[in-house]
Parts: structure tokens; sequence; C-alpha cells
């Protein structure tokens, strides 16, 4: 049965909440809802990262031309550089709660 934890949540920007019954990730932005287990939300958070870290400084922050590929054929994600740098803070504000959660409990079961 699930049981969720939020781990960061903005009316304008979304949120995103674990469930600590299945271990899964659900992150909402903007018009897109996204389910992933514990694992791949980690490494989605990395690609994101990275490409913000690619993206030239002189990037039109409202030009909606950066691509994110998922495995599904078919299905890409469109957004600005600020929506991708907003998504990027919401991502690592969430990742870092999760860890710090996830290490707590550690110690509780110590």
């Amino acid at each position: 049965m699930c049981s969720y934890q939020t781990l960061f949540h903005n009316d304008e920007t979304g949120y995103v909440i674990h469930c600590r019954g299945c271990n899964s990730v659900q992150v909402a932005y903007g018009n897109m809802l996204l389910t992933w287990h514990r694992e791949d939300y980690s490494g989605f958070c990395r690609y994101v990262q990275q490409m913000k870290d690619e993206l030239p400084a002189d990037y039109r922050p409202e030009h909606k031309s950066v691509v994110i590929p998922f495995p599904c054929d078919g299905i890409r994600i469109l957004l600005s550089s600020r929506e991708l740098h907003e998504l990027y803070q919401m991502l690592d504000a969430a990742e870092t709660e999760l860890q710090s959660l996830e290490l707590m409990q550690l110690f509780e079961q110590a």
C-alpha cells in the first residue's frame, strides 16, 4: 500500500513525492506527471543536471527548445531553459530531502 512523503511542493512549480511502500518517486511539473523507481529517479536527476550544465550561457530563457528524451518511443519533454533550471532546482531539492530521509532511516535501524 502506498504511503507518500512530500519531498518538494510549490503551488506554482509542482511537487515531488516518495512512496515508502513501493519506493517510487512521483514528479509533477507543469502539465506532466512522471513516476520513477527510486534508482531511475536519481538517474533522471543527474541527466537533467547534465543538460542544464551543458546549456550555453546565452541560451534564450523562454525559447522552448530543450528536449529531454525518454526510453519510450515517441515521448519527449520539451522545455525552455528557464523551465529546465526550474525543474532541476525542484528535483535537486527533492533528491537532497530523500537522501536525508534515507540516512535517518539507516540510523533508526541501527
